[in-house]
């Protein structure tokens, strides 16, 4: 039973709107059970603290301004958890060398700003679901020892007029401060093309709004849009990002290639009947899928023997 000491740091804390300190006396409470025995109680109570699985921003990743800048960043941001590497995904030799470019810049960023050069931070990659879009950036932060922040757009998306776009300007705030890259993934459920009789106009503004913020924003880090759909992306969008990355679907080799190592990291040897299941697929999600689900299947009938 939490005492009456943390009962009372909780709801002040609440009362305050002050989330970060709540969540410090909410893992507190979680470390005093612990400490009781009550270990199944400790877990549960630590799993409340990260919404759907994922691990949210916390007080020590940033500056958050005031409370009401902390709780919306609180919902609005996840933290990627992902410690894959760019030699270990999927990228072709073209891709491979402009990552290497941006990377490069990024470690020299002092003598090519003397030179009057402008580092390049905002990038947008687009290519069919499953090409390793996300992964991609999240390789990308991990070989820049920065974190990555993803954008929660169901928190982004506001109900009033000029709420979205209050809240985009909190997000670049964010960025603007904190040496990370912070991910739009699936950008087209912000930058559609504008005036289509379909959308209302409050939409328009929101792309003005992401433009205007991607035109006037100075990073110490990166922001990173993925798109499935390209073609449905507002024109004058593209304008403002420094370099876009084409993630095209797999030709058939790879595939092969990507299933085969992905078996091996598994310890798993492909059937021909495997083999012809997942020469089937289009993307290296899909395949990743069918060899991880082969994977468990063999897994659980040597365990049921």
């Amino acid at each position: 039973m939490p005492t009456i000491d943390h009962l009372s740091k909780l709801f002040k804390a609440l009362g305050r709107k002050d989330l970060p300190a709540a969540a410090e006396v909410a893992g507190e409470i979680a470390s005093e059970e612990e400490k009781k025995g009550h270990g199944t109680a400790a877990q549960l109570l630590r799993g409340s603290l990260v919404p759907n699985g994922t691990k949210v921003l916390s007080a020590q990743d940033g500056a958050f301004g005031h409370n009401g800048e902390a709780a919306f960043l609180l919902t609005a941001l996840s933290r990627g958890r992902s410690n894959a590497l760019l030699g270990e995904i999927e990228l072709r030799s073209d891709a491979r060398e402009r990552f290497a470019e941006i990377i490069q810049e990024f470690s020299h960023q002092p003598e090519i700003q003397s030179l009057g050069i402008r580092r390049r931070s905002k990038l947008i990659f687009h290519g069919p679901p499953g090409c390793g879009k996300s992964l991609a950036a999240q390789a990308l932060a991990n070989e820049l020892h920065l974190p990555l922040f993803v954008v929660r757009f169901d928190s982004v998306i506001g109900a009033y007029l000029g709420q979205t776009a209050s809240h985009l300007r909190q997000l670049f705030q964010f960025a603007e401060s904190t040496r990370c890259v912070l991910l739009f993934d699936e950008i087209d459920a912000l930058g559609k093309q504008r005036g289509s009789p379909t959308e209302v106009g409050e939409l328009d503004r929101i792309v003005i709004a992401l433009m205007q913020e991607l035109e006037i924003s100075d990073l110490p880090g990166f922001v990173i849009a993925t798109s499935n759909l390209p073609d449905s992306l507002d024109h004058a969008l593209w304008r403002r990002f420094d370099m876009a990355f084409k993630f095209p679907g797999p030709s058939s080799q790879e595939i092969n290639r990507f299933s085969y190592a992905k078996a091996n990291a598994f310890g798993l040897k492909i059937t021909p009947a495997l083999a012809k299941r997942v020469g089937s697929l289009k993307n290296y999600a899909e395949v990743e899928r069918a060899i991880e689900d082969e994977a468990r299947r063999r897994a659980l009938r040597r365990l049921g023997t």
